[in-house]
């Protein structure tokens, strides 16, 4: 089967505007039954006629239900149609099978290699440079770009602060703020709420915390060639796609502001930045989220699901909502589609330095969001 290149479909995913899809509901109406229809034909055939490494009926079909906004919603349905060549107004009757096969598989990689495949990879973790203190130089933040050890820094001190020196998941305290404070206080030091650590049940272990991002800084990386900007320009466009404008709450230093990240102990914070762990909202109960694992751990605790309130601090703001929501619908599709195993896989062949016999190699695969700016060569 033929597939176009993927390039061509760039011109198709333009959001420099976000006009009214649907002229009325009997529109949009249409247009979802008419979409339900094509990917059940395209799903009975069976994923042997689609020739990938991941189920994308699947991933088409779920990453529409988790757009978070009917506007999402709206404006998915367009461009899915606009990339498979069909008029949403068509009946499937009228519609040529094979050409919306080969435009869906099309659309489903583009999506897959522009958007999930680099979040995949560069969002594994996030660098962990010294919590910033008052010695260190203070830099506007327009002078400090996106991803710099200065302004992780800052974050990291920052998150740290409002999140009480504890992993919001597990409520481990950190440790190096442990030795910091017994070496200042004695057996006096004591954990933000007062409590000496002297005084605590053995069963309260300290652990070496981290900062992570809810979406990477990798998005908002600046310069670069015109291959790089035009990764981040696709990306950000199929963002829109999860909830239309949200790319405004990570743009520039908005990116490692602590709106977008958490305080997480090591492994989970490896679980969170490879989206096998999210957060959902509890309905009813601001900033409280049931966690849970894509697949359980024995050797982790608290075993998930377990339901968290964040901790509030009155000068640093909490993660927002609306990132949570777009990380747990990425880990959703990731994981329904098989897309997260895909990249896993090929993330561990590149650990073992393993490549197809045919040469096609996952390697390569890498190597292109390598030249992109996504991946930095180093497996987590």
């Amino acid at each position: 089967m033929t597939h176009r290149h993927q390039s061509s479909l760039e011109g198709v995913l333009d959001f420099s505007d976000t006009p009214v899809v649907f002229g009325d509901a009997a529109s949009r109406q249409h247009a979802e039954a008419l979409f339900a229809s094509l990917l059940a034909r395209l799903e009975a055939d069976g994923d042997e006629t689609l020739s990938t490494d991941f189920r994308p009926v699947v991933m088409i079909r779920v990453m529409h239900q988790v757009s978070l906004s009917q506007l999402s919603k709206d404006l998915f349905l367009r461009h899915f149609f606009e990339s498979i060549g069909v008029d949403m107004a068509a009946d499937l009757a009228s519609i040529n099978i094979d050409n919306a096969r080969s435009g869906l598989v099309d659309f489903a990689q583009f999506l897959n290699t522009n958007f999930f495949g680099p979040l995949k990879v560069s969002a594994l973790k996030t660098p962990q440079p010294t919590p910033a203190t008052l010695s260190v130089p203070q830099l506007a933040p327009e002078q400090i770009l996106p991803g710099s050890r200065s302004r992780v820094a800052n974050l990291r001190r920052d998150c740290l602060i409002r999140d009480r020196h504890r992993c919001v998941i597990s409520r481990n305290f950190d440790e190096e703020e442990v030795i910091r404070r017994t070496k200042l206080h004695g057996e006096n030091a004591a954990d933000d709420d007062g409590v000496r650590f002297v005084d605590m049940p053995e069963t309260d272990e300290f652990e070496p915390l981290q900062v992570a991002h809810i979406l990477p800084h990798s998005l908002m990386n600046i310069g670069g060639d015109d291959e790089k900007s035009v990764a981040r320009r696709n990306a950000l466009a199929i963002l829109d796609m999860f909830d239309v404008g949200v790319r405004h709450l990570i743009e520039g230093s908005n990116i490692d502001r602590p709106t977008n990240a958490l305080t997480l102990r090591t492994n989970y914070h490896i679980a969170f930045g490879s989206f096998r762990t999210f957060f959902e909202a509890v309905d009813g109960q601001p900033h409280t989220y049931r966690i849970q694992a894509i697949s359980q751990s024995r050797a982790r605790r608290p075993r998930q699901p377990v339901t968290r309130t964040l901790f509030m601090s009155e000068t640093i703001n909490p993660p927002l909502p609306r990132l949570l929501a777009i990380h747990a619908a990425i880990c959703r599709i990731l994981h329904l589609s098989g897309a997260g195993e895909y990249w896993d896989r090929i993330l561990w062949e590149a650990e073992g330095e393993m490549a197809k016999a045919d040469g096609s190699t996952s390697l390569g695969v890498l190597t292109m969001l390598r030249l992109a700016g996504w991946w930095d060569g180093i497996v987590v």
